[in-house]
């Protein structure tokens, strides 16, 4: 679901740069900080969604590991 967010506040932060331009063009400065602040906050939700706890991944068996390390791996992968 993070993964989700991230992705929607990343395009919503795009559509906003994107209107910033014809706003900039046809209307005021005032009106411009409008697009510009919208996008500064999606990009800031994008970062926060993408700062979340990560899982570490499983230990695998591996030719680094010494035997003992491996079987009881292996043992625990075939446990669960």
């Amino acid at each position: 679901m993070r993964n989700f967010f991230r992705i929607f506040f990343c395009i919503l932060s795009c559509l906003c740069v994107a209107a910033a331009f014809p706003v900039g063009a046809l209307c005021p400065l005032p009106y411009l900080l409008i697009p510009i602040g919208a996008a500064a906050l999606f990009a800031l939700l994008m970062m926060l969604c993408k700062n979340g706890i990560r899982r570490k991944p499983a230990p695998k068996p591996d030719f680094m590991r010494s035997d003992e390390e491996n079987r009881r791996l292996n043992e625990q992968h075939t446990d669960q």
